[in-house]
């Protein structure tokens, strides 16, 4: 079938996706081959003649084996729309997924000579941070993802980043990163080393984060001595996800260590992953809808939603706004599952372009002062990873009743405890007991000292675990009163084998400091495993995951079928423990309330299926249980049914270390 012939085949659904696309670049795509599939090999046997590869984009190699697979963007044939190119590809098979090329948008004491203005510098205890630190221009790098920077503003020329490896103004790729002359920076919208800023926004965000201080002009930042890597992946306050993809990898190839992003955009799997696979610690603006973020990230469709704040990932840090009153900012998002904390941005005095000054409100403004803060923890302990220096800040904030309930700490940003001079170890949790059932463990323990035996009590306490099929994992717990009794229950895989389970019960402190380890051995009895294997209908199959090897999916070819009724259905099989529980792993995005996956099960030899759980909207990778015990005894089926409409489809449903065990009968 010809070109044309394909698209008037597909025309329905090509209407159905131009009216529900985000903004975005028309005429060009962005496609993620599978892992086995090359660029060439690829384009050698496409699908759609007159495709050009506008891009291949450059995965450093600290990100491959995470992200998993080539991205490209490519350029549409002329006459084809991005809605039309969706709908020609999305059943290629070589393809992992196709997506649209979304836009985002900005959201919106020293003897310097405006200093007295900088209240939201005073509200986060700023001049007691610098009696730690002031920052340096030789520590950590701090890439602002924005609008670009004015390299030449006589309060931010100092602390600019210069590229060791580029010699200025040759024409030359000297270091071989892809980027002529790129000697302050990069231009993730054009591919050049000139991040001029267009708008001001970028330069205001990298005022905040690390104008120079005590030099009698202007502003001071946060970090008075700063590496501020100018990335500019914006034009006129907006860009697409492949300039954020294009940024978060320049910064991660370049020497990064943070970065601060004051925008955002509707959900993006290409830009999740870039985020993802990223070892950097990301400063996010939670947004500028004045909505709950927990509850808009499930009606995307409805509801503006801030991503990358959004994102689930442990390496991103999201940012709401206070104004100098103490209250959350009218603007702001909020969610006391999604934003971590807020900082201020209300009528925040920064630089902007040409050499001035000017006051700016927004989450983007608040954005910076914890990227600042982040800054100033790295120059002051060069060896503190992502996590320890995103503990310091979130375990330090400033309680404030207006937060309560609005961002998970209930605080604002605190740099003096963030920066404190902490190097003792607190105190190991002690008095640890514990007890197992067959897929639980109960744990008991007192809680430890901040400072070894003196002091408060720990911020954490952290348990960590090997699983039965060999997954390290972990878990947090905050600490209450030093030496009060803590308890735990933890679901753990079941085995049919009787098991000895060590857990290590370690105390962290506001400080990110570790306790040595205290042990704690339970005996795990043998559950009742039942042995599962399972029939795929339609579109369901398996794909490999990077991290995870070969799990079950609606949609291993794209974007999930319209219209469908299809199941991974169980073969029989006889629940013969008592307590019976279904447990699996899942990560789905389905249209939020037309289209779902329905878990349902049956007794053998009954026509009924009953439907004991439905999954709808958006999830990152997390573990359900089901509760099979009032089929104890009986033979059964179990089954995953995709249910779709004929609107908009998604990347479907995904399936990992499915289990269903009981407790054995004596």
């Amino acid at each position: 079938m010809n070109l044309d012939n394909r698209l008037k085949s597909l025309a329905p659904r090509a209407a159905e996706l131009a009216r529900r696309l985000p903004p975005h670049a028309e005429g060009e795509v962005l496609i993620k081959l599978k892992p086995s599939v090359e660029v060439d090999a690829y384009m050698s046997h496409r699908l759609m003649d007159g495709v050009q590869v506008m891009e291949q984009f450059r995965i450093p190699e600290q990100m491959k084996d995470a992200f998993g697979g080539e991205l490209v963007r490519l350029k549409l044939p002329e006459g084809v729309s991005t809605a039309e190119g969706i709908a020609l590809l999305e059943d290629d098979e070589q393809i992992a997924y196709v997506t649209s090329n979304d836009k985002c948008r900005v959201s919106t004491a020293p003897n310097d000579e405006r200093a007295s203005e900088l209240w939201g510098l005073e509200a986060i205890d700023a001049p007691g941070a610098w009696k730690q630190t002031t920052g340096s221009r030789s520590g950590p790098v701090i890439a602002v993802l924005d609008t670009g920077i004015d390299a030449d503003h006589p309060d931010l020329a100092a602390n600019l980043w210069t590229n060791p490896g580029e010699i200025p103004g040759n024409g030359i790729d000297d270091d071989g990163n892809g980027v002529v002359d790129d000697v302050h920076g990069y231009n993730a919208t054009d591919g050049s080393g000139n991040p001029f800023d267009d708008i001001g926004h970028g330069t205001h965000c990298a005022g905040t984060i690390g104008a120079v201080g005590d030099n009698e002009i202007g502003v001071a930042g946060v970090n008075w001595q700063a590496r501020l890597m100018p990335v500019k992946m914006m034009i006129n306050g907006e860009g697409t996800v492949a300039d954020t993809v294009r940024a978060v990898l320049y910064a991660t190839e370049n020497g990064a260590d943070i970065t601060s992003n004051s925008y955002g955009g509707p959900y993006s799997q290409p830009e999740y992953e870039a985020f993802a696979a990223s070892p950097l610690l990301h400063i996010c603006a939670a947004g500028n809808e004045g909505n709950d973020n927990d509850v808009s990230r499930f009606y995307p469709d409805q509801r503006p939603v801030g991503y990358p704040a959004t994102f689930e990932l442990p390496n991103v840090i999201s940012v709401a706004a206070t104004s100098s009153k103490e209250r959350l900012a009218s603007f702001s998002n909020y969610g006391d599952q999604t934003v971590d904390l807020a900082a201020p941005g209300v009528k925040i005095l920064s630089t902007v372009p040409g050499g001035g000054y000017d006051t700016k409100s927004g989450t983007s403004m608040a954005t910076p002062h914890v990227a600042g803060v982040a800054g100033l923890i790295a120059a002051a302990y060069p060896e503190a990873t992502p996590d320890q220096i995103k503990t310091r800040i979130l375990a330090n904030v400033d309680k404030l009743p207006s937060l309560k309930g609005k961002v998970l700490t209930g605080g604002r940003l605190n740099a003096a405890r963030a920066l404190e001079d902490d190097r003792v170890a607190p105190g190991a949790p002690g008095s640890a007991e514990g007890r197992a059932r067959w897929d639980a463990a109960e744990l008991s323990w007192t809680n430890g000292a901040d400072d070894a035996t003196v002091g408060g009590p720990a911020t954490f306490t952290e348990i960590r675990w090997t699983e039965a099929d060999g997954r390290t994992m972990k878990q947090r717990v905050a600490a209450d009163a030093v030496g009060a009794k803590s308890r735990l229950e933890i679901p753990i895989m079941p085995s049919s084998e009787d098991r000895q389970l060590t857990f290590q019960l370690h105390s962290i402190d506001n400080a990110a400091n570790l306790s040595e380890a205290t042990p704690l051995s339970v005996q795990v009895p043998a559950a009742e495993v039942v042995e599962l294997s399972w029939d795929a209908e339609g579109s369901w199959g398996k794909v490999e995951l990077p991290g995870r090897g070969s799990v079950w999916t609606d949609s291993p070819e794209g974007n999930y079928p319209h219209k469908a009724r299809t199941s991974l259905t169980s073969k029989p099989f006889t629940l013969k423990g008592k307590s019976s529980r279904l447990s699996f792993e899942t990560r789905y995005r389905l249209e939020a309330l037309s289209d779902q996956v329905e878990l349902q099960v049956k007794e053998v030899g009954k026509e009924e299926w009953s439907t004991l759980s439905s999954y709808t909207s958006y999830r990152e990778w997390r573990r359900e249980t089901v509760d099979l015990s009032e089929f104890d005894g009986k033979n059964v089926q179990l089954r995953f049914q995709l249910q779709t409409d004929s609107a908009k489809n998604d990347e479907g449903f995904y399936l990992d270390r499915i289990s269903v065990a009981g407790e054995k009968l004596s």
